[in-house]
This record gives C-alpha cells, structure tokens and sequence, in this order.
C-alpha cells in the first residue's frame, strides 16, 4: 500500500513540476497556485523568482554554480501541499537548495516540519494561514503575517470611518481557504469593542441573488465579501443590482486585474484589501534600482519572491555555504538582522503586516489606509 502511495505521489508530483532546461547543480523550488482565486499571485511569486534566479547565474552563480528553478502548482490544496513537500525530500534527480512557499496553507505547521527534518530551507515570502502566527517552528522567515489581519484592518477602517453601521461578512466556508478564520477573527473584534450585534454573517452559495435580498432585509449598510474569483465579482454584482448604494470591501485577489471586466456598473463605494508593496520599503530600494536598471518594474507580489531568493543567496554567501544548519543559524546574526530586518519575522516574533486598503474612484484605485 506504501508502494502505491508513492507511486501516485511520485506521478502526482511530475504533473505538477516545471523545470527550467538550465543544468545545474542547486534548485529552487517555489510552490504557488497556478489555477484558481489567487493564479495572479501565483503568477507573480513565479515571475519575481525567475528574475532573481536570473540576476544570480548572469553574475557567475552561487558559490560557481548554477541555480535551477522548480514551479511547482499547489492549487492552494494542503493535500497536494504535503504531498509535495514529502517529493521534494525524497528527489534524488536535483539538490533542492531552497523552497520558498507555500503561498497558501493550513497545516502550516506540518508541512514545515517535513522542510525542516530533511534539513531543506525554506522561506515563506507570504502566507494567508491564520494559525501561522502560533507556531514556533525555527526554520522559516515569513515577510508577511497571517489572514486574519484583514479582520483587524477591517475593523480599524470601518471603526474610523463607519462606525455604527451595519455590516454583513458574505464568505465562502470551504475550510480550505481559510475564510472561516477570517469570519472567527472579525468577530472577535466586534466582539472586543462591544459591537458585535452590529455583524452578521451569510455563507456564499448558488443563490447570490437571495443573499442579496436577504443583505437588504437585514437593513445591512456594509457587505464584506469574500469568496473565489468567479463567486465574488458575481455575488458584488448582485448586491449592488438590488442595493446599489451599498458599500463593498473585498480582497484585490478575488477580482480581475481590469476591474471593468467583472461589472457591467462599479460600485459606488468599492473598497478593496491588498498585500503591501516593497516599492515603498527602504530595504528594498537597492533591489528595486537594480531590478529598473534591468528593464524590470516588479508588481505585486513578484518583489516578494524576488527578495526570498536575494535574502537566501546572501545567506549562502555570509556562510559561505548551502548547508541547513548555517542557514538557519546565520538568520539569528546581527549583521543579517541590520540588513534584512525589515523582511524578517522569525519565529517567536511574528506578527503581522497591515493591509492596504484601496477605494476605487475615477478608474483607478487609491490608497485610503
């Protein structure tokens, strides 16, 4: 039965590889969704990794060698998340010098703990798991914090601008996307304040139109919406088809990147959440010219991606070395902590990025939080 497991692993996992035709000696792996809500930011993790990959073997390499690069499709599905992890341990074809990802999972936990025993590296660039900021795992580096931060700004927003409104959470329940969390997390900040009579919630499903009727006999003035990339542009279309005056809050990942093609009519009050963008770290800003020198303008979360590799290939160079051990230990020196301290969140001092929040007026978004 073990046999045919592996089998159907091994299988599994060449489906799901791509590889670059470069021979080299030390593989990148980066494990992103290539389908689904969030294919744009899969996308974008692997575009920011391919330019680091290239910048680094166009100036000779990694201790001489060349750096190979692994894009490998989770589909956001922590089976396939696991399963590749136990892959990439078991590869006897390639050196797997680091693995950065996944982007998206909720067993964090047990899925580094496979990294971590087979002594491979790995850093997370961003993450979307709630019960990320629990866990005390000593090998990862995350640049970003858990999902149920976008409860907190959420709450910070509505409370500065709103407060005292009636507001409807409208999110897909599938435990795999973690909005269930979000749901629990937004709660209880309404909750803290006093104010939780002021929330409701509605489970998204094939009847858009009755979830909309339902927000309007509810007397809800703000409807939050969270689901994947075809349910949320369609439930905002119905909402504001029956309650045109609403305002809408939803995360930039669940829309297209030309908003116009998921509306016939723009929200009046459109408010989106968005991961924030390196351009305006102080840390980054030496990438960010080389990268223009380049030709290169990151966008999204390529700069992410991009800076997970740079940040590793420093530490191979301070160790001199591709060893786990080193690697890990050398996170904890002062003088990798003064260069990249503003990307590290070590565990036992994880915590969370903000959010942006975007309005949307005249064709563009805009920055309000």
């Amino acid at each position: 039965m073990k046999k045919i497991t592996n089998h159907i692993l091994y299988i599994l996992f060449n489906l799901l590889v791509i590889s670059s035709p470069l021979k080299a000696d030390v593989t990148v792996a980066i494990i992103a969704p290539k389908a689904g809500e969030l294919k744009q930011s899969g996308n974008e993790l692997f575009s920011g990794a391919q330019l680091a990959i290239k910048e680094i073997n166009d100036n000779g390499g990694l201790k001489g060698q060349k750096i190979d690069l692994l894009t490998i499709d989770d589909r956001c599905d922590d089976r396939l998340a696991i399963s590749t992890a136990q892959m990439l341990t078991l590869l006897n074809s390639k050196t797997i010098g680091l693995v950065v990802g996944p982007y998206c999972s909720n067993r964090f936990s047990e899925i580094t703990s496979i990294y971590e025993k087979a002594n491979i590296f790995q850093i997370i660039p961003t993450t979307i798991d709630y019960n990320t900021s629990k866990t005390n795992q000593t090998g990862p580096i995350l640049f970003l914090g858990s999902k149920n931060q976008i409860s907190k700004d959420f709450f910070k927003f509505y409370n500065n601008n709103y407060a005292g409104l009636k507001v409807g959470f409208i999110y897909n329940d599938d435990p795999n996307n973690g909005y269930s969390s979000t749901a629990k997390a937004l709660f209880e900040e309404f909750q803290r304040y006093g104010k939780s009579e002021l929330l409701k919630f509605y489970t998204l499903n094939n009847n858009l139109y009755d979830i909309a009727t339902q927000l309007k006999k509810d007397n809800i003035d703000i409807s939050f919406v969270l689901g994947n990339n075809t349910q949320t542009p369609l439930a905002i279309q119905n909402i504001i088809n029956v309650s045109p005056d609403m305002i809408i809050f939803t995360n930039k990942n669940n829309l297209s990147p030309n908003i116009k093609d998921d509306f016939s009519q723009i929200p009046n009050n459109l408010y989106t959440f968005d991961l924030p963008s390196l351009k305006d770290s102080l840390s980054f800003t030496e990438n960010l010219v080389n990268l223009r020198l380049s030709g290169y303008e990151p966008k999204g979360l390529e700069a992410y991606s991009y800076v997970a590799i740079k940040l590793w290939s420093d530490l191979v160079k301070s160790t001199n070395s591709f060893d786990y051990n080193k690697l890990t230990k050398s996170t904890n020196n002062e003088a990798f902590k003064e260069t990249w301290g503003d990307f590290l969140m070590h565990s036992g001092s994880i915590k969370s990025s903000q959010y942006i929040i975007e309005q949307y007026k005249e064709d563009e978004f805009i920055q309000v939080y």
